[in-house]
């Protein structure tokens, strides 16, 4: 299964390739860096130390978990590259509610797949994390739009 989570992920890749660039890339890298910590940082707690959930085989940490991050750093990138960054609150608010929706859709693709298993966790908790991630990682790329100029 973890064949069709890699087929997800080289889709996304292309995507992300042909996709007009909106923002400039070095906006785009430093939220992107941020969002590889923060996702690496979530999941040794909740996935290592707390046993909420867990990647592929619970007692190995495996490589394939690479693709996890990349894949959703390549997501993350599509999602910034469109942010209606000069919109109003509420547009801004509907965009990361949009995103949030898409996360939890691929989140339930991969436990579909046996990519991603449940133990103590629910994907309602992963869809109110997605949201709080997606709008500090938006106060990032604001930061780093700010540095920027």
């Amino acid at each position: 299964m973890f064949v069709l989570y890699l087929i997800m992920v080289i889709v996304f890749l292309v995507i992300a390739i042909f996709i007009p660039r909106k923002k400039p890339i070095q906006e785009l890298i430093i939220t992107l860096q941020f969002a590889i910590i923060l996702n690496l940082l979530t999941d040794m707690y909740l996935d290592n130390k707390y046993n909420l959930y867990w990647y592929f085989d619970e007692m190995l940490v495996e490589w394939k978990y690479l693709f996890i991050v990349a894949g959703e750093a390549i997501v993350l990138y599509i999602a910034f590259n469109y942010f209606p960054l000069f919109s109003n609150q509420f547009r801004k608010f509907l965009y990361i509610s949009v995103w949030t929706i898409i996360f939890v859709l691929l989140e339930l693709f991969s436990v579909y797949i046996n990519v991603l298993h449940y133990r103590n966790w629910s994907v309602v908790y992963s869809a109110v994390i997605y949201f709080l991630s997606l709008y500090v990682l938006y106060l990032v790329f604001k930061f780093a739009r700010r540095i920027r100029h």
